[in-house]
């Protein structure tokens, strides 16, 4: 395998997912899964073009998964279940960003990190996201929704 390139596979959306493939789905998994596939239908209604990757770091074994990737756009998207932070081996707000971090270093730059949230957060979580350069989207009556002075808008 080439040291210095990661390798990078592109797969059919809804295939791969960041979840150990060998575990039971938990209901917060599938209630993950299901915003992801919400946000999938809603960003497809509005012609984008989607992508799904699998990639394998250079010199690791690890394989990363980027379940939905805007081209349109240049999103990166991840979906969190929770507005919760996490901690004590939860998935939370910190898993997804941390999730963005890592996968962002492998896509065409700049690309912007979109977190898929249940609901509106909190001015708390909205400033953790706005220092971190990370747009949260939520439901809304119209499909999804974020801050208004977002641009480009979802």
């Amino acid at each position: 395998m080439d040291q210095q390139n990661p390798v990078v596979e592109e797969v059919p959306i809804g295939t791969h997912f960041d979840y150990p493939a060998d575990q039971p789905v938990t209901t917060y998994e599938q209630e993950r899964r299901e915003l992801l596939a919400r946000y999938t239908r809603f960003a497809q209604g509005r012609g984008r073009l989607l992508k799904s990757h699998l990639i394998r770091p250079a010199g690791s074994t690890d394989q990363l998964v980027v379940e939905l990737f805007d081209a349109t756009h240049a999103q990166l998207v991840v979906t969190c279940a929770t507005l919760q932070r996490g901690g004590a081996g939860r998935a939370g707000v910190w898993y997804a960003m941390g999730t963005l971090a890592d996968l962002a270093r492998f896509l065409p730059s700049p690309t912007r990190h979109i977190l898929v949230l249940p609901a509106e957060p909190d001015s708390d979580l909205d400033g953790l996201c706005a220092i971190r350069s990370i747009l949260p989207v939520w439901p809304g009556t119209d499909g999804f929704t974020s801050h208004p002075e977002s641009e480009p808008p979802l």
